[in-house]
């Protein structure tokens, strides 16, 4: 697994980028809402390495893992509602990841497309990226309520290659889950793991990505060299200002 560029590899032309644990640590507050949610409605408590490996699932399937633990049937749609309002409650714990988000910004200064590639529905994903802040700075958007089935497969990646007229060998992923590499490998596209989000990094590492980077200095640095490489003139094409 490479930390750097190499003049051998391909000529990038688009990044896809997970959100949760990737961008922003969210999963404190992941792992309380769901906790909130199974213990209310199903009346157990799960561990909390149980509900971190849920991570990177798209919500009506995370809700629908443990009805096995029940003689009855789940109201699934109450869960994920009460997912939902528990986390905008407590939305204050929200941390966006300052170098991992410079990253992204350094991505598109370099004039690759960037898009995000999420496992949040439409409906989580109203009030949150207002609070993300990249206006401006993406492309496309592809949540797991715009394709037939999220991630682990990948279907969210193939149609956020089509919304950017990209080919696979022109795109890179970045996630912090084992979902992230087998959405992004089963599109043909070489992924970046990185070590900060919900998986930790021995079982991501277990899955031979492409790169993987355990401190966000390293992403940003990552994409630095690949906006050195790419020139001056591809740099500063359309993209908003370095301090946005």
């Amino acid at each position: 697994m490479g930390s750097a560029l190499t003049a051998t590899q391909p000529p990038y032309r688009c990044v896809l980028f997970d959100i949760d644990g990737t961008l922003v640590d969210t999963v404190e507050l992941i792992v309380r809402a769901l906790d909130h949610t199974f213990r209310k409605h199903l009346g157990v408590q799960i561990s909390r390495d149980e509900l971190r490996r849920t991570i990177g699932l798209p919500l009506h399937r995370q809700v629908r893992l443990f009805d096995q633990l029940v003689d009855f049937v789940p109201d699934h749609h109450a869960m994920e509602a009460d997912e939902i309002a528990y986390y905008e409650s407590h939305k204050h714990l929200e941390r966006v990841i300052p170098e991992a988000v410079d990253a992204l910004k350094e991505a598109k200064r370099a004039g690759l497309s960037i898009a995000l590639v999420t496992s949040k529905n439409r409906l989580e994903l109203e009030t949150f990226l207002p609070r993300l802040g990249l206006n401006g700075w993406i492309d496309v958007v592809i949540s797991s309520s715009d394709v037939a089935r999220p991630k682990p497969a990948p279907d969210s990646v193939l149609a956020a290659l089509e919304k950017l007229d990209r080919l696979p060998h022109e795109a890179l992923f970045v996630g912090d889950t084992v979902y992230d590499i087998h959405c992004a490998r089963g599109a043909g596209v070489k992924v970046i793991a990185v070590g900060w989000g919900a998986h930790p990094v021995e079982m991501l590492r277990a899955e031979s990505p492409d790169w993987l980077f355990e401190e966000p200095a390293q992403l940003r640095e990552f994409f630095r060299s690949l906006a050195r490489r790419e020139g001056d003139e591809v740099a500063g094409v359309g993209i908003p200002a370095a301090h946005g």
